[in-house]
């Protein structure tokens, strides 16, 4: 019998931690590499794209690639880019009935920051320079730097899982 004593009686139920939370709901929303391509490329044709090239690095488990040359991301929307339940789709659940789009939730590009290391070289139709973003598995901003690019966005993926 041991005599090391704890806290909490075994098979406590208590709160998960909001991290393990967020990656565990994440796993929810992308649950292989095909639904993760597909959220990133019904992104692209949700900016406008025309031409979306999509590259896997080792079968996409090294690193996942979707470029378009969709209209691109406003620097207004980089730091709510990547964050839960963050949209340019709609304010409230009324706003529903007028979605036409793909993605509305605001919640593709948060899991997948949650399940990969995530980066962003965006350029706005409105920049002549493109922008490079990369973001912590919580979805926040944590580096922004000038990065050549034509208007587009690309995603880029690495260690999926």
């Amino acid at each position: 019998m041991s005599d090391i004593c704890t806290s909490e009686p075994a098979g406590a139920i208590r709160a998960i931690d909001k991290h393990s939370v967020h990656q565990i709901c994440s796993g929810q929303v992308v649950l292989t590499l095909a639904t993760a391509v597909k959220e990133l490329l019904e992104n692209s044709i949700d900016a406008g794209a025309t031409n979306i090239d999509v590259k896997l690095k080792e079968c996409g488990a090294e690193q996942v690639e979707v470029s378009d040359n969709g209209k691109g991301v406003e620097e207004a929307n980089f730091e709510g880019l990547t964050l839960k339940h963050h949209t340019s789709k709609l304010k409230d659940f009324s706003d529903l009935i007028h979605v036409e789009t793909f993605g509305f939730r605001g919640e593709a590009l948060s899991s997948l920051c949650a399940l990969s290391d995530l980066s962003v070289i965006t350029c706005h139709k409105s920049n002549q320079v493109g922008t490079k973003l990369v973001f912590d598995q919580k979805g926040h901003l944590v580096q922004k730097s000038p990065h050549p690019r034509q208007q587009g966005t690309t995603v880029t993926l690495q260690q999926l899982f």
